[in-house]
């Protein structure tokens, strides 16, 4: 009794394969990112995007190439993505104050305009204060014993700052790591 024909057992097999490839990609590519971070001294969350990204990527072209060996039109599959991707640029469009401060945190990050414990001072908007914080959309400035600000991240790039340097300073890359440590229990 057969239950397959010929062409069905190659299908299965070239499915199982294209499968097991972007599955190990798809595992594979997050340790590779990680230790690319490690190495650049670069914290984690900075390549978070291009990690989900590309992993995601991954599974959509293998999905793809699945549904075209089993007889599925591309054309209509590339409309379908074509008219999501759609939906997500608006989405994106909705969000993007949030995205910008993401962004904006990782080229603070990455070139460190100010450091933990600087006094900063934004003239236009008449806040100064020490920085004793910085999360992905804020930089929390401590203006008085009581009190504090959170300013945008993205503010930087729009307004002109006057930075003094503290005492006791720390990079924002640390202050990111220590962040990211102390939520998933790693000990520094």
């Amino acid at each position: 009794m057969n239950y397959f024909d010929k062409d069905t057992v190659v299908r299965l097999i070239e499915t199982a394969v294209i499968a097991t490839l972007a599955l190990t990609l798809f595992v594979g590519l997050r340790g590779r990112i990680l230790l690319f971070a490690q190495w650049a001294g670069l914290p984690r969350l900075a390549l978070a995007p291009v990690r989900i990204v590309l992993r995601y990527g991954i599974l959509v072209v293998a999905a793809a190439l699945v549904l075209g060996l089993w007889g599925f039109q591309l054309g209509t599959i590339l409309a379908l993505l074509g008219s999501l991707l759609g939906l997500v640029a608006i989405g994106f469009v909705a969000v993007w104050s949030v995205l910008s401060n993401f962004l904006c945190t990782f080229v603070l990050v990455v070139f460190k305009p100010f450091s933990i414990g600087d006094e900063i001072e934004l003239p236009v908007d008449n806040v100064k204060g020490r920085v004793v914080d910085l999360s992905l959309i804020f930089t929390t400035l401590q203006v008085s014993p009581e009190d504090t600000v959170l300013v945008p991240n993205n503010t930087f790039f729009q307004r002109v700052f006057k930075r003094r340097a503290g005492q006791r300073t720390s990079g924002l890359g640390d202050q990111l790591r220590h962040r990211t440590a102390a939520a998933t229990g790693e000990v520094s």
